[in-house]
């Protein structure tokens, strides 16, 4: 009886976990799903424009073929690189289980993703990491990252400066973002349409993505393994 108490409390524990964990997740989307919009529209904003100067000159008497070739030619790249690009964008929706990222490559696509929001609100990431060969999980990197610096973000009642620093260690890297009250006004500052991102959030995304984490007044460490051994432990 005591070991099928036990197994019974261990399972509800996990499924506390999982749940504490799909709720962090999903606060996390609703509060990226701004900049997430501005990416997709901000990519058809050149193909509009260079459909209608087609369109325009289609209507003259006497069209030159040149340019209409290189409208042509033009809006057909930007249609292309456009998919690409809202393909990638949808992995944040929708992220593969086993993608891995070059960690520099993944942390400028958390911060493209982060900085116009950021900077409204009258807060500067400082990208102050040096080129590490290391390769993470994705789905790790995109989920605990930016809620980190969420929940830093609105714990901060004024400006303030975020700085980003990495340091190799034997299981992977660890990832350090420190606060930095700033004396300047923010730009605009909206009022997030969702709520407010918690530590808690933080913790639960840090456990289901094994991240290890440490958070005291304003700095912040996160421990990502390195994309092979996470990948062994995984399986």
């Amino acid at each position: 009886m005591q070991n099928a108490f036990d197994t019974s409390s261990q399972a509800g524990s996990m499924a506390a976990n999982m749940g504490l964990a799909e709720a962090a997740r999903y606060a996390l989307l609703r509060r990226l799903a701004p900049a997430i919009r501005h990416h997709l529209v901000g990519e058809f904003q050149p193909i509009g424009m260079i459909a209608t100067m087609l369109d325009r000159r289609l209507q003259s008497d006497a069209p030159n073929l040149a340019h209409l070739r290189d409208n042509s030619a033009a809006l057909g790249k930007l249609a292309r690189t456009s998919a690409n690009t809202c393909m990638n964008l949808m992995t944040w929706l929708a992220p593969k289980t086993d993608a891995v990222t070059r960690l520099s490559n993944g942390v400028a696509d958390c911060l493209n993703m982060l900085t116009t929001e950021f900077r409204f609100r009258g807060f500067v990431i400082v990208n102050q990491m040096t080129e590490l060969p290391l390769d993470v999980s994705t789905t790790a990197l995109r989920s605990v990252l930016p809620a980190a610096l969420m929940a830093l973000s609105d714990q901060q009642p004024g400006p303030a400066d975020f700085v980003l620093k990495a340091v190799l260690v034997p299981v992977g890297v660890v990832l350090s973002i420190v606060r930095k009250s700033a004396e300047r006004s923010a730009e605009n500052s909206p009022a997030s349409d969702y709520r407010a991102l918690t530590w808690r959030d933080v913790a639960a995304l840090a456990q289901a993505e094994s991240v290890a984490l440490s958070q005291s007044g304003d700095t912040v460490e996160l421990t990502f393994m390195k994309a092979s051994l996470a990948s062994h432990l995984a399986g």
